[in-house]
């Protein structure tokens, strides 16, 4: 049995089941969850993009609270989007070996499904970018909020 993704970004918290969601929040963290502007990735679809985040914001945690600056984000959001161009990019036989953070191994469980997780990530991957870019233009930082 794997771990069951979801792969939508998520902008209204009435509609999440449980608290497994990381909570992206535009600017400083202000104390208060579940905000109207924030975005909402589920536990497990975060944990197949994490490394990009350990990666290139040194502070970063998956159990805490981490403000990440608009230069983070330039490199973080620039291993994003090579990521979707690679799973746009993968044949059916060609496998894109994922960028999964240390908490969490989901490797085995995306690739049990592998083209529909495929695709699902890329149009996730693509939502996330637009959000960003948008939410960048008027913030210095957007914070994730994790478990």
């Amino acid at each position: 049995m794997g771990f069951e993704f979801d792969f939508r970004l998520h902008d209204d918290p009435s509609v999440l089941v449980g608290t497994q969601y990381f909570e992206l929040v535009p600017g400083p963290y202000d104390g208060k969850h579940w905000g109207r502007e924030a975005r909402f990735i589920h536990e497990y679809t975060f944990a197949v993009i994490e490394g990009v985040f350990e990666k290139h914001a040194p502070n970063y945690d998956h159990f805490a609270i981490v403000e990440i600056t608009r230069a983070q984000w330039a490199l973080i959001l620039g291993g994003l989007v090579k990521l979707r161009s690679d799973l746009t990019q993968a044949a059916e036989s060609y496998r894109v070996t994922l960028p999964c953070g240390r908490t969490l191994n989901v490797q085995s469980s995306f690739e049990l499904n592998w083209r529909a997780n495929q695709h699902s990530l890329t149009t996730l991957l693509s939502d996330l970018e637009l959000w960003l870019h948008q939410t960048l233009m008027k913030c210095e930082m957007v914070s994730v909020l994790g478990l």
